[in-house]
């Protein structure tokens, strides 16, 4: 199976519960971007306006591959012409504070799944009824990881040991294949110059990370401080990557101890646990927790000892996810469904693939929660018939 082929095949329309306010202070649009993150596009919106990407907010994070269309507000009026023809940009009203994730509602997808073999397409349907009747684990997918474990370990599982100047290492000195060239660059240049930062500074092109050596020349040592001059979006990003990772470990271990009859799939969190119905203690209602400081296992008795084994073989705590020493990074404690059900679900017959001849396609629409990844549905669609480069996790990208 292979997935986003085209911007066209991944479509993702946001759903939010926003009413415009005529008296707001902050102006809301309608962003429609192709193949571009989120953050990027917000970006290039900020310098062809002159603004501070902080007097941006979109209310979420949207997929780079894809046609997406989200809602996002800005502190003053923007232009129309984006500059960018990957960016469409509709004025939709005025709202009296920055959006944010509490506006979603959910988003709904419409996918092209192309390249389908002949065991892949004969499994849909029966995969299909499973997943209306029984749910999906609600796992975070791929995109959550990419580019952040790159594979040398999590940066929040750094900070987690008090390691900082690991953490800063895996950000500064760490390439991985979907950067720029310049960033890799950069990042080569680290690995060379490591602690030697007057010689790095000069070698290195401008960019963000250029600064963070400048600040390492002035304050050698300062780990923490280096690292909390890092994009507070990164940071967030970085420390959401573990969190995530540890979710779908705890997930997995949950159903794997309560699904007898489960299968296995891979993503970059590692091997993940696939039921096809559900047991005797239904796990519809279940929540587990997004770990931090502050969770309370109390509060998850039926989860509890599958947090613990998780956290003892990572040799974290969750005293330790406090972050000691950091003021601007934290692991914020809340909670998310073990499944999630797919709506309006609908599945075409399968048809033959005008780009990759002799295999088939099939069109899939649904709607899931905010925060839960299509992707997953789709990896479930074609449980039993994977192969190879499907268990690598390789054709979701």
């Amino acid at each position: 199976m292979k997935l986003k082929t085209r911007p066209e095949d991944f479509v993702v329309d946001e759903s939010a519960d926003f009413t415009p306010d005529p008296a707001g202070a902050h102006f809301v649009y309608e962003l429609t971007k192709r193949s571009v993150a989120t953050l990027e596009a917000l970006s290039i919106l900020a310098r062809r306006n002159k603004l501070r990407a902080t007097e941006l907010s979109a209310a979420g994070l949207k997929d780079k591959h894809g046609l997406t269309r989200q809602l996002f507000s800005s502190a003053r009026p923007l232009k129309s012409d984006t500059g960018d023809e990957r960016l469409e940009l509709r004025f939709v009203g005025k709202a009296r504070a920055p959006l944010t994730a509490a506006i979603i509602l959910g988003n709904r997808f419409r996918i092209v799944m192309r390249n389908l073999s002949p065991a892949e397409q004969a499994v849909l349907a029966a995969n299909a009824e499973e997943i209306q009747q029984a749910g999906v684990p609600n796992y975070y997918d791929n995109q959550r990881f990419g580019g952040i474990a790159h594979g040398q370990g999590f940066i929040a599982k750094a900070l987690a040991r008090g390691d900082c100047e690991e953490a800063v290492r895996l950000h500064l000195a760490a390439p991985h294949r979907k950067q720029s060239m310049r960033d890799k660059t950069n990042r080569r240049l680290a690995i060379e110059h490591w602690g030697d930062w007057a010689t790095l500074y000069d070698r290195m092109t401008r960019s963000p990370e250029r600064a963070l050596v400048a600040y390492l020349q002035e304050h050698p040592g300062d780990w923490a401080g280096c690292f909390e001059r890092i994009t507070p979006a990164l940071r967030t990003l970085f420390v959401a990557a573990y969190q995530s990772f540890l979710f779908n470990r705890v997930l997995t271990s949950v159903i794997a101890a309560a699904c007898p009859e489960h299968e296995w799939l891979h993503n970059r969190s590692g091997e993940l646990a696939f039921h096809r119905r559900l047991p005797a203690q239904d796990l519809r209602e279940l929540e587990l927790p997004l770990l931090g400081a502050s969770t309370r296992l109390a509060e998850y008795p039926a989860v509890g000892t599958h947090v613990e084994a998780v956290l003892a073989l990572e040799g974290v705590s969750l005293e330790q996810l406090r972050l000691a020493g950091l003021q601007r990074t934290r692991f914020k404690a809340a909670s998310r469904k073990a499944l999630m059900t797919p709506g309006g679900f609908k599945m075409e017959l399968p048809q033959a693939d005008d780009l990759n001849e002799g295999r088939a396609k099939v069109t899939v629409c649904f709607d899931l929660p905010r925060g839960s990844f299509a992707t997953i549905v789709t990896r479930r669609l074609v449980l039993g018939a994977q192969r190879p480069a499907d268990q690598s996790g390789g054709s979701e990208s």
